[in-house]
């Protein structure tokens, strides 16, 4: 009894350490990352933000107030910090696209999707790199 206590704890301890990613009673078969054919430029998310290739969801993970200041057409806003509780979408097979103003917070979402198995996540990178038109909310 007190082996299985000692293992019991050793295990929890574990899990504890290995953090959400962590698969503990669910096996997935879903990469962690997508393919890294999984990359997009100005112009093709161009011609995705103008529905000629399919379906998208792209998302800016800025802050609100940057997000109200200028975001590409279509976006919608989750703040990187609230991504993993609030997807954009509860289909992780969905193309989604993220941006931010340098490209970090969208990396940091990305591999927070992709931990809880999203796959086919790209971050777009910066906001900058954007050649059309922003919309605003002021």
């Amino acid at each position: 009894m007190r082996t299985q206590r000692i293992l019991f704890f050793g295990f929890l301890l574990w899990a504890l350490a290995a953090g959400p990613s962590a698969a503990l009673f669910a096996q997935s078969s879903a990469p962690t990352t997508p393919p890294a054919s999984l990359k997009i430029d100005a112009p093709a998310l161009a011609e995705y933000v103008a529905g000629h290739l399919g379906a998208y969801v792209l998302v800016d993970v800025r802050s609100r107030e940057e997000y109200s200041s200028g975001h590409i057409p279509t976006a919608i806003n989750i703040p990187y910090t609230e991504i993993a509780l609030s997807p954009p979408t509860t289909d992780s097979q969905a193309l989604i696209i993220l941006y931010c103003s340098s490209g970090n917070r969208a990396n940091a979402a990305r591999a927070a999707l992709t931990r809880i198995g999203y796959t086919r996540v790209v971050n777009f990178g910066s906001l900058s790199q954007w050649t059309g038109e922003v919309e605003s909310e002021k």
